[in-house]
């Protein structure tokens, strides 16, 4: 994209073409699902970019990673609203990137399904059952807002009617369900009753919704990635403790060795045990930090703000 950014291009050119039709709304919401902490509006700049993107950071966060960007990359523009005044960064996916270290991304099989569900204290026996109670428990959550937000949305509709809002927060519940699975690779559900709403509705409900169906979906997935974490450190913890051991064996191992010197008995020598350092966290990869929830700020863009940045190339 070039140099300057304005986000009624954003609004005019990148949302119209996702939610055009099923299929289109399907796939981003699946690709938002791998970068799931981060905003619609960054989603969507992201998606318009570079569709086939895997994991960004930015060039100082992949170097604290242990990978580098190639001469030459072409940067993924993003808006950074964490500030007072937003300014556009940008981002490389993993696949500009070289380095010895790979960053781990949690994934959710038969294997350790149960596990997780139990650490998760779900009440559901299956992964879908989970995506379903974790998203509706978000969205009705005491002090969420969320159906605040859809009920003030909904007067940009000329609708203050109970029924139409519940229908509306009902197919806001079935697009985040459909994203949460996508990311955890189970069969989603419909995701075409949204659609309807968002082809009439003005541009700031469209916004509003979509960005709703994004930070339902992404709170529920970073709450998985929360227990991956937990349970990494606790086999980091595990490691260390077996280290440790290892290491008064060895003490052992050397006091033998003296002892038996000199006395045509092989001296017992340990193995070198693996450092649990070099297993730490590399992260998901989502450029954590750079767009303020709620679609109040952002929505003040849509009536003619412009960002300023840089080429967003690497050198």
């Amino acid at each position: 994209m070039k140099g300057i950014i304005s986000t009624k291009e954003i609004y005019r050119e990148i949302v119209p073409k996702i939610i055009q039709d099923e299929d289109s709304w399907g796939r981003f919401l699946t690709f938002s699902a791998v970068h799931y902490q981060m905003g619609f509006e960054n989603a969507s700049l992201l998606y318009a970019q570079r569709p086939d993107a895997k994991m960004v950071e930015t060039y100082s966060k992949w170097q604290e990673k242990g990978r580098y960007v190639r001469r030459g990359s072409k940067g993924i523009a993003i808006i950074d609203s964490s500030g007072y005044r937003p300014y556009v960064d940008h981002v490389f996916d993993i696949s500009d990137t070289n380095g010895r270290v790979r960053p781990q991304i949690w994934r959710l099989d038969k294997e350790n399904e149960k596990e997780i569900l139990s650490l998760l204290h779900a009440g559901a026996g299956d992964i879908q059952g989970y995506v379903r109670e974790a998203v509706e428990s978000e969205i009705y959550g005491k002090g969420k807002g969320y159906i605040e937000n859809i009920s003030d949305l909904c007067r940009y509709h000329d609708s203050q009617n109970p029924e139409h809002i519940y229908d509306i927060t009902k197919a806001v519940i079935q697009s985040a369900q459909y994203m949460a699975a996508a990311r955890m690779d189970v069969k989603p559900p419909p995701v075409s009753s949204l659609l309807p709403v968002l082809s009439t509705a003005p541009r700031l409900m469209v916004y509003g919704l979509c960005s709703t169906t994004l930070s339902v979906a992404g709170q529920v997935l970073m709450r998985i990635e929360k227990v991956f974490e937990m349970k990494r450190e606790k086999q980091r913890a595990e490691m260390g403790i077996e280290a440790g051991k290892e290491q008064d064996v060895g003490k052992q191992y050397g006091s033998t060795e003296k002892r038996c010197a000199g006395q045509g008995i092989p001296a017992l020598r340990h193995q070198p045990h693996q450092n649990a350092d070099t297993l730490k966290r590399q992260g998901n990869g989502s450029h954590k930090g750079t767009e303020k929830a709620g679609y109040e700020q952002l929505s003040l863009s849509f009536d003619g703000g412009y960002a300023v940045c840089g080429c967003g190339r690497a050198l």
